[in-house]
């Protein structure tokens, strides 16, 4: 209750700044991989989070679009990078 309330008085920026801390702390555990690697993998669960928490109307739908980008920009990155 204290929480939801919480994330409602700052118009979802709680619940969207929780997972941006999400995502670098994924991206700083992940080290030990390529970067390219541990940006899909912490992106894409970052994304998964955000998806889960817009569909529950307790995040904006932008925070779920920025981290879908950083997904996309990254795959792609990773294909063309692969394919050379």
């Amino acid at each position: 209750m204290l929480f939801s309330t919480a994330n409602d008085f700052t118009s979802g920026l709680l619940l969207g700044l929780f997972v941006l801390a999400v995502f670098l702390i994924m991206l700083l555990a992940l080290k030990k991989w390529e970067f390219d690697d541990a940006l899909l993998a912490s992106s894409f669960s970052s994304f998964v989070i955000s998806a889960i928490l817009t569909s529950a109307g307790l995040l904006n739908l932008l925070w779920t679009l920025g981290f879908l980008t950083i997904l996309a920009f990254t795959a792609f990155y990773m294909f063309v990078a692969k394919n050379r």
